[in-house]
């Protein structure tokens, strides 16, 4: 059995100096990680569009040819909430989400359109003796393919698109003790302020002061992290799955494990994923570790801070920063 192992993904950056954090990520997405083994959200986890506008990624470029890939609260759309071990020097840090996701309907139009102008097409030059029908058919057949091939290649573009933002500050919990074991309290969190706003289709997650925390209680995690331990290139996807709280490991801390004994929990690439309460964006905790049994890293329990203790923290940066957030007074 492994002890608690950070989630946080690593991979190997393929370009030099300027570009070291998109050849770093561009590795990631692509699958070509250099992680221990781990799951993002393993066991039965579902995509989770729905939570695009709270959540982004934070890149840390670092480790000296290397970058590192989290999870990240959106709390107002010029600060994002992580945890304090995915990040390092403003000049070394980005926040960066996926862009083109609402081009799919314009290129799935366009790709039928394609179809069926194919289709048109070869009927008529058939219709009109201008060819064989058995040629006019396959000329069609070739159109479509050809069109098919064509979109697949554009899609494919627009999808893996990332859009990149600076960062102009970095907040670090005093309470975070840096390298410190699973028996040490650690306050693994840190504010980070974007150079320039995120776009408007995102929003802040809700904050409260007291939110109640029971054993067996359910919360929802979203982080976009791995999807399989044993397969690489399954990172970057937004997903979630309901845990259940199965105890304080102090005031400050919580720990989630499968309800159905099924494995399920973040991993690689979820350290400061979101921990919601279930059935709306108000975050609970940010997740910072994970434990597995049987020699994998995750899947067996999955370590958060709790926010609400953090919350005069949290209003104290962002006031410092001039920056309106949806925190409780």
């Amino acid at each position: 059995m492994r002890g608690y192992c950070r989630i946080v993904s690593l991979a190997k950056a393929f370009l030099p100096a300027q570009l070291v954090g998109l050849g770093a990520i561009l590795a990631f997405l692509s699958g070509l990680t250099l992680t221990a083994p781990a799951f993002a959200l393993v066991g039965p986890a579902r995509q989770a569009p729905e939570f695009i506008p709270y959540v982004v990624m934070v890149l840390d470029s670092s480790s000296g040819g290397g970058a590192s890939y989290c999870s990240a609260s959106v709390i107002t759309r010029n600060v994002v909430l992580t945890a304090a071990h995915c990040v390092s020097d403003p000049s070394d840090t980005q926040v960066f989400f996926r862009g083109g996701e609402g081009q799919l309907v314009f290129f799935a139009a366009a790709w039928m359109a394609w179809i069926l102008a194919s289709g048109l097409i070869a009927l008529l030059v058939i219709r009109f003796g201008l060819v064989r029908a058995r040629f006019g058919i396959q000329a069609g057949l070739s159109l479509v393919f050809f069109g098919t091939a064509l979109a697949f290649y554009l899609w494919s573009g627009v999808a893996a698109k990332l859009v990149f933002f600076d960062v102009a500050a970095i907040a670090i919990n005093p309470g975070y003790w840096p390298n410190s074991g699973q028996d040490t309290v650690s306050i693994d969190l840190a504010l980070v302020r974007l150079a320039r706003p995120l776009p408007a289709s995102f929003g802040p997650v809700e904050l409260q002061n007291n939110f109640p925390v029971e054993i067996g209680q359910p919360l929802r995690i979203v982080g976009f992290g791995h999807a399989d331990e044993e397969e690489r290139g399954t990172s970057g996807v937004l997903r979630t799955a309901v845990l259940a709280v199965s105890g304080p490991k102090s005031p400050v801390l919580v720990r989630l494990t499968d309800p159905e004994g099924a494995g399920l929990g973040g991993c690689t690439g979820d350290s400061g994923a979101p921990v919601f309460a279930v059935g709306q964006p108000e975050l609970v905790a940010v997740a910072i570790r994970a434990k597995g049994n049987d020699g994998y890293s995750c899947g067996a329990s999955t370590e958060a801070v709790l926010a609400g203790p953090q919350l005069p923290w949290i209003r104290k940066i962002l006031q410092a920063w001039g920056a309106a957030g949806s925190v409780a007074q």
